[in-house]
């Protein structure tokens, strides 16, 4: 739907069309539709994250896919978004009613029973191996095989398993990372995602404890340094080299508060000081598990969140940052 205006320049009149969208601009979580595709021309639902600068797009989250479970964030012009429609469903007149005799009704039935209500059967659940201790590469191939079945691509329950899977990954920790032949295998099965692949390199090792985080640590920025690997057969060296920039320090202490100074060497009248708690379940990305913590109010006053990374070859390292995301990154070692 557009409107029109006039503009009168002299003696033209020059009519403006403005769409009904930039008219009653879209709110964050408004459900919406998004064109999907334009030949031929399909709309699915979405939801408004934001209005980018301009006035003249917005970014939408799309609907959920396999392989973005909680939808792909995309930014859309005006012209390829609307509210959701309704087809009114299309009528066709009554033919006029013509006069003839009377008919008597017809003798009574007696009325039948509904059918009983049904509900699709739902395949049963899977009894899968249990484990105790990390897990290795052939434990998780073979648990999400058994979880997934013979046709994971068609299997109504798709999506629930991959969590069940990746929350098993958490809640054991993994003695392997996601290498290529791993990532090829659950491919191969039909039981890969993004998410059970971040969930094994993220939960790497046992899970750190909450008192682990006490202590000084001194932050760099970017990265952590340089790491090079020897193989002998089977087994690999990893040498790291942790000489970087330094950046500032931060003292986690037992108390539940935090000191940071934030490029340091300045003055203690600047550092920044606040309380540290610690993070909820609901607040960990979906892919991570194990204790971490949020610095409140910290850096440009936002609360950042540390975590204890469980890399390979980085033992003891934390990474700080803004939000869940963790972004811009600092890397930290205990002093």
């Amino acid at each position: 739907m557009t409107t029109m205006r006039s503009v009168f320049l002299g003696c033209l009149v020059f009519p403006i069309f403005i769409s009904a969208a930039s008219a009653q601009p879209f709110k964050p979580d408004e459900v919406i539709e998004y064109k999907a595709s334009g030949f031929p021309e399909i709309w699915e639902r979405g939801k408004i994250i934001k209005e980018l600068p301009g006035g003249t797009q917005y970014l939408v989250r799309q609907k959920p896919t396999q392989f973005f479970p909680e939808g792909f964030e995309r930014a859309y012009p005006l012209n390829d978004i609307r509210r959701p429609q309704t087809a009114a469903p299309a009528t066709t007149p009554a033919p006029a009613p013509t006069a003839k005799a009377p008919t008597p009704p017809p003798p009574q039935q007696p009325a039948k029973a509904a059918p009983p209500a049904t509900t699709p059967a739902q395949p049963a659940p899977v009894a899968l191996p249990t484990a105790r201790g990390l897990l290795d590469k052939e434990q998780v191939i073979t648990y999400a095989r058994a979880a997934m079945g013979a046709n994971p691509w068609a299997n109504p329950n798709r999506d629930a398993l991959l969590a069940q899977i990746r929350e098993h990954i958490k809640q054991h920790g993994t003695r392997f990372t996601a290498d290529d032949d791993f990532r090829a295998r659950m491919n191969e099965q039909g039981t890969m995602s993004s998410h059970i692949g971040w969930a094994v390199d993220s939960n790497h090792g046992p899970a750190p404890k909450l008192t682990d985080y006490i202590g000084r640590y001194q932050l760099t920025a970017a990265n952590r340094g340089s790491q090079s690997y020897e193989r002998s057969g089977s087994r690999v060296k990893v040498t790291t080299t942790d000489s970087q920039a330094k950046s500032g320090q931060l003292e986690i202490k037992a108390d539940g508060t935090y000191v940071w100074d934030l490029k340091g060497g300045d003055p203690p009248e600047q550092w920044l000081r606040g309380k540290w708690r610690e993070v909820r379940p609901d607040e960990n990305q979906p892919w991570e598990a194990g204790p971490a913590i949020w610095l409140e109010r910290a850096k440009q006053g936002y609360d950042c969140m540390v975590r204890m990374g469980r890399q390979p070859g980085w033992p003891g390292w934390i990474e700080v940052g803004m939000g869940k995301a963790r972004s811009p990154v600092e890397y930290g070692k205990k002093l």
